[in-house]
């Protein structure tokens, strides 16, 4: 005979039901005596084991080709704290699995309760919502036929409807859109609501107003079953969520790194979800493929940097101020990959790059030299060589600035042996004009580059498989971004201190979107009032990085540390090279479109 749970439904007599000590008094199936008896329980033990049977029913039967509501130990952690805590605070990583458990709770918590139970869930925008936790709300709710339910998508609600088609509008789910645009309106629907059960989900309140959480907290405290449950990637200790999860001794009471919970200010308790401790890191293989894997660990450890704040938000789910900017490029990265080195490249090609300075906010034309060959270790390399400064000639008047500077871009690039195909220029805005003129009066072959528009399709890199849209807001991030991995693999050469004070001086954030966080870099306007000049020099730079990526397939790998030296420098190794050479040493990295 199977030992049951002390909270198992049992079936009486008299075809009620004894759920943990709860008389369901009505005869009715097990699901609703489990329901009935997880509102009414008071036990936070009880609740947890009956959710999770409740869920198992609803989501995870055998006629579903797959479970829609997994258990891990993560999401007990979260529905434990849940069961238990009247205020919660749940900081965790990119892909923690946070918003969906919180969706299922919230759903399972109405279920039982349809008629009396009010749900409020708050988000930034409606249709930033739809991708992440009301998405994850009407996925869980449609998936279940036949619940007595209205859901009207639109505005974001759902409610109960009754036997006799009476829709309860004063109980169910609703969304709030409440980013700090619609602050005003969005604190406006906390106020006067009156219900028996009242839960508040609050996802994503780093990126909300303060005033949300303190009507939420004045106006609904009145409610005497209220609960409110907020979640978010921890950024500033004191945004919204920061001051929600702020320690009841203060923030010098903790290591925000170290420190996995604590009491809260509110007499509530913070739970983080650090991504180098997930589920997956303790155990063989991944088990739970949508929550942080080694894999992902890793690659975001080389994209963002270790200590990046973006790593840091992402992925160790560590509290920052606000006022902690960063930068794209960092001194050590720098020196650690051998950046700020020249070397001595084989069978080399001369290339070149133009910041024309009436594009994109700058204030030089600058052309920027290089080359693209192989190093001593057979590594296909870019090596920045000299710059020079393109002026017009304003006594002349009888040649217009634009032809004045392509007259000198053509005959730099002549007196060095640069093919015009070897030729990057900035096609932002103005810059596409002046590559008309370049067209016509030397080539059309050279590339146009704009930083404008959203990021490309292309994966970040061999080691990353992630598009580029999907880690950087726009093109300008992509391009800034490049050099990273190359950096890495002493791919990138010849920086010089000019270039190297405008790379580390160009910050960049994190952004909160739809397909998750996100990298922007500061934009061109905002460099130049903070610092006081323009990173035309850094510009051309990229550029030249983006002519030797799409032009002549650079991409970033790891060294051949494996052969011998001889060999080594014998094996040149570039993305076209790898399209028809045998895939057996880089099997595991290769996997082209």
């Amino acid at each position: 005979m199977q030992v049951k749970n002390k909270y198992d439904p049992i079936l009486l007599a008299n075809g009620s039901w004894d759920v943990g000590g709860v008389l369901v008094n009505e005869p009715c199936n097990e699901l609703s005596a489990m329901l009935y008896a997880f509102a009414e329980h008071t036990i936070p033990g009880a609740r947890a084991y009956l959710f999770w049977k409740i869920a198992d029913v609803l989501w995870n039967g055998e006629d579903r080709p797959q479970p829609l509501f997994e258990k891990h130990p993560w999401a007990e952690q979260m529905i434990a704290a849940a069961a238990k805590e009247k205020y919660l605070a749940i900081g965790g990583a990119a892909s923690s699995g946070k918003s969906y458990v919180m969706a299922g709770w919230a759903v399972v918590n109405w279920l039982a309760a349809p008629d009396r139970t009010l749900i409020l869930v708050t988000s930034t925008t409606l249709r930033e919502a739809r991708k992440r936790i009301w998405g994850a709300v009407i996925t869980l709710l449609t998936s279940v036929p036949g619940l007595p339910i209205k859901i009207r998508d639109s505005i974001g609600s759902a409610n109960y409807v009754d036997n006799n088609g009476v829709i309860f509008d004063r109980a169910g789910l609703s969304l709030i859109a409440a980013e700090k645009s619609k602050t005003r309106e969005a604190s406006g629907k906390l106020i006067g609501i009156k219900q028996e059960r009242v839960i508040l989900v609050a996802d994503e309140l780093s990126e909300l107003s303060h005033s949300i959480m303190q009507t939420a907290l004045s106006n609904l405290s009145a409610n005497q079953n209220l609960r409110v449950v907020a979640m978010s990637n921890p950024c500033s200790r004191f945004d919204a969520f920061g001051d929600w999860s702020e320690p009841k001794a203060g923030w010098d009471s903790i290591i925000t790194e170290r420190d996995m919970s604590w009491r809260t200010k509110y007499n509530g308790l913070y739970l983080r979800f650090d991504a180098e401790q997930s589920p997956n890191l303790l155990t063989d293989g991944d088990p739970y493929p949508w929550l942080p894997t080694k894999k992902r660990i890793e690659e975001a450890k080389q994209n963002l940097g270790e200590s990046s704040r973006g790593y840091m938000r992402m992925y160790r789910a560590v509290f920052f101020d606000s006022d902690e900017a960063e930068g794209v490029y960092g001194e050590n990265e720098l020196m650690r990959g051998g950046a700020l080195q020249n070397v001595l490249l084989r069978e080399s090609t001369p290339i070149a790059a133009l910041d024309p300075a009436f594009t994109n906010g700058g204030d030089r034309t600058m052309l920027r030299f290089g080359e693209i060959g192989y190093d001593e270790r057979g590594q296909y390399t870019v090596q920045f060589k000299d710059s020079v400064l393109l002026f017009e000639d304003e006594t002349n008047k009888a040649v217009p600035r634009t032809y004045q500077i392509v007259q000198q871009l053509k005959a730099q690039c002549q007196k060095r042996g640069i093919r015009p195909e070897n030729v990057a220029i900035d096609a932002t805005g103005a810059g596409a004009p002046f590559c008309d003129v370049v067209a016509q009066d030397w080539s059309p072959d050279i590339l146009r580059v704009v930083f404008a528009g959203k990021a490309t399709d292309r994966r970040v890199s061999m080691n990353n498989q992630t598009p580029c849209h999907d880690l950087y807001v726009n093109r300008v991030s992509e391009i800034w971004f490049a050099g990273k991995e190359l950096i890495r693999c002493g791919q990138l050469r010849g920086i010089d201190q000019e270039l190297a004070r405008e790379m580390t001086a160009r910050q960049y954030e994190t952004v909160k979107g739809g397909e998750g966080l996100r990298m922007k870099v500061e934009s061109k306007p905002d460099f130049k009032k903070r610092t006081g000049y323009s990173p035309d020099n850094a510009d051309a730079a990229f550029l030249l990085i983006d002519l030797a990526r799409n032009r002549h397939g650079l991409i970033a790998l790891e060294p051949l540390k494996d052969l011998p030296d001889s060999q080594m420098a014998r094996r040149q190794i570039s993305f076209r090279d790898l399209q028809i050479q045998s895939r057996t040493s880089y099997s595991e990295l290769i996997s082209l479109d």
